[in-house]
């Protein structure tokens, strides 16, 4: 069985999410200049407190919160715009990075931040210099939800690498968190590699995703050479707000690209719907769990319910297999049926009273 829901709802839905929470939108921000210094100041009266100082052709921010965002018609209200900054040094205590808030700057060659910061959109550095140096420091990943599916801050600096994947280089802490990095994207990273390569520390709280899965056809393939492909892989912000819409009260377990392909090449939709098994993650197998896949393709979001009783797969039928899906699941709680109880033994507690 499945359920379809219309493509303009979830658009007019996402509009409502498309400002990050904890960033201020772009056309009103204002950054004080301290009296014949190139040191800015900005607060958005609550938890953002930042100072940006121009030094030597280095652009340092320091102090706390969510650098804003801006649009393209409001660049100039940065205080760096038309700047000649070649390096870029942002404290860990900056939780956030805006769109646009570092483009168009083709002489910035090397940026240092955090790990733990979020790079709210991939415009944030566009048009830096090529082969500019991303120097992603410590292992302090952070979290925040999209509506009801997890996103870490390595997830959107993932996100970032891959969109400039072979334009920019990256340095990251340590081999644990380039393979953290490379497991979430294809293809993989060009131009990584570690600040320590000897140190094996691990932040226990993030393991390294790994949600491996098979899918098969249930139905007879039409054409022999047909072949069935699937990749765990985290998907884009706007990916994760559709999926947190339409889950409901499920749980979110990870995000796959499924594909069909041919000797002719993918098949983006089949003759007739057919039927296919994946196995479900031996992370996320449970008794009685109930698992779903979200569709998004088509110009429609379906969701596709599991047809068959076994734990450890998801059986499910579409005419449209090559695209975006998230498993997600629902648990349900058997309570003991009283009504079976033994007479014998409740009369025997009624004549103890």
């Amino acid at each position: 069985m499945k359920k379809l829901l219309g493509i303009f709802i979830i658009c007019a839905l996402l509009t409502s999410l498309a400002v990050p929470s904890g960033v201020m939108a772009s056309g009103n921000t204002t950054w004080n200049q301290e009296s014949g210094a190139e040191i800015w100041h900005y607060t958005d009266g609550a938890e953002t407190d930042l100072t940006a100082r121009l030094q030597n052709n280095t652009l340092y921010i320091q102090g706390h919160g969510a650098i804003p965002e801006y649009d393209r018609d409001h660049l100039g209200n940065r205080p760096w715009h038309n700047r000649s900054i070649q390096s870029l040094v942002i404290d860990s205590g900056v939780t956030s990075i805006g769109a646009e808030a570092f483009s168009n700057m083709p002489r910035l060659y090397h940026v240092t931040m955090s790990a733990g910061t979020f790079i709210e959109s991939p415009t944030a550095f566009a048009g830096a210099a090529k082969d500019c140096i991303f120097d992603i420091t410590g292992t302090n990943i952070t979290s925040h939800n999209i509506g009801n599916v997890p996103y870490t801050s390595l997830d959107s600096i993932a996100a970032f690498m891959q969109k400039y994947n072979g334009v920019y280089r990256y340095c990251l802490a340590n081999y644990y968190m380039i393979d953290w990095v490379q497991s979430t994207v294809s293809p993989k990273i060009e131009n990584v590699s570690p600040r320590d390569a000897l140190t094996n520390y691990r932040n226990p709280n993030y393991p390294i995703p790994n949600y491996p899965s098979r899918l098969d056809f249930v139905s007879p393939k039409p054409d022999a050479s047909m072949q069935a492909h699937i990749q765990c892989r985290q998907q884009g912000t706007a990916a994760l707000e559709t999926f947190s819409i339409v889950m409901g009260d499920a749980t979110y377990a990870a995000a796959y690209n499924m594909s069909v392909s041919n000797s002719r090449g993918m098949v983006t939709r089949t003759a007739t719907p057919m039927t296919y098994v994946m196995t479900i993650p031996a992370a996320f197998q449970y008794p009685g769990r109930q698992f779903s896949l979200i569709q998004l393709g088509n110009g429609t979001i379906t969701i596709l319910t599991d047809e068959d009783q076994n734990d450890a797969t998801m059986t499910f039928t579409t005419d449209y297999p090559s695209t975006v899906y998230a498993l997600i699941y629902q648990d349900t709680i058997h309570l003991p049926n009283v009504e079976n109880q033994d007479s014998n033994s409740l009369q025997d507690v009624q004549n103890q009273q």
